[in-house]
């Protein structure tokens, strides 16, 4: 049986994309946590803090202040320990995507019922179908099919670089949610707004969402880098991608990579491997 939750220490075979991409640096910080579930979930932001050049593994943001990290909070509306744990409570919420989380559901649902990846024809179809039973209106269809071509143009550039298993396909966007909740919990703890307890309760929390929703460090950083890629406007989604895509493909394959050498997550109730397998 393949134990999904290690690393043989061998690189996973990818497209040859990644591996073309994997041209960033990963920076660590030799004081802060390498294999506990600290590094477990501070490892969950890992895109974000290689994209920036950053230690994975550490709550500081080099070259700030506590002063600076306040204002650069203030200006995205968190100015209290209230405001930057409501903003945490939203990162850390399954719903937080909306309609968009709501249209990958589905998908799931019907490629864990159908035991296989389907087709967006069907996926949409299955979609317009719910709407029109349920007597929801036109902008409902609108954004089924909206949401549909964004999703589908994102499945071409994970297919492209080969980051998931041929037959399967992107089910949830909620690595993008975890992935915020830590970025949200350096600025907590630099800015002073959130405690050593409020921290280390919201990594766990993090650690747990994710958990509870992929099977290894791949699927979980396929859902990073689409769910950036599809928080934003059209214009702007491949630009998201194709910044994203370094920090990912080095993270993936590269030896020192905290992917490489720490189990991911997951938990007593993960919910993710039956769509994956087609069981039930």
């Amino acid at each position: 049986m393949i134990d999904r939750r290690a690393d043989s220490g061998i690189a996973p075979r990818f497209g040859s994309t990644v591996y073309a991409a994997a041209t960033s640096k990963i920076v660590v910080d030799p004081t802060g946590p390498l294999y506990d579930d600290r590094a477990q979930a501070l490892a969950l932001d890992a895109v974000s803090a290689t994209s920036g050049t950053i230690a994975w593994n550490s709550l500081v943001i080099p070259g700030m202040s506590t002063y600076e990290v306040r204002v650069n909070l203030s200006r995205n509306g968190i100015d209290s320990t209230g405001d930057w744990v409501s903003h945490l409570g939203s990162c850390l919420d399954p719903d937080m995507f909306g309609d968009l989380g709501f249209v990958l559901d589905v998908r799931a649902e019907m490629m864990r019922r159908e035991g296989r990846a389907v087709s967006v024809e069907h996926w949409r179809a299955e979609l317009h179908e719910f709407l029109a039973a349920s007597g929801q209106d036109d902008d409902a269809h609108e954004a089924v099919d909206r949401i549909c071509t964004a999703v589908d143009e994102v499945d071409g550039w994970i297919a492209a670089a080969g980051l998931l298993p041929a037959g399967t396909a992107l089910r949830s966007v909620i690595g993008a949610q975890c992935s915020r909740a830590v970025t949200a919990l350096r600025w907590g703890a630099q800015s002073g707004y959130g405690d050593a307890d409020a921290v280390r309760q919201g990594l766990f929390a993090a650690r747990d969402l994710a958990g509870r929703h992929f099977a290894d460090w791949t699927e979980y950083g396929t859902s990073v880098l689409a769910g950036w890629a599809l928080s934003e406007a059209p214009e702007n989604r491949r630009a998201a991608w194709d910044a994203g895509l370094p920090a990912l493909a080095t993270l993936l394959t590269a030896v020192d990579s905290p992917w490489r050498n720490l189990d991911f997550p997951l938990t007593a109730d993960f919910t993710g491997l039956p769509d994956l397998l087609g069981d039930d």
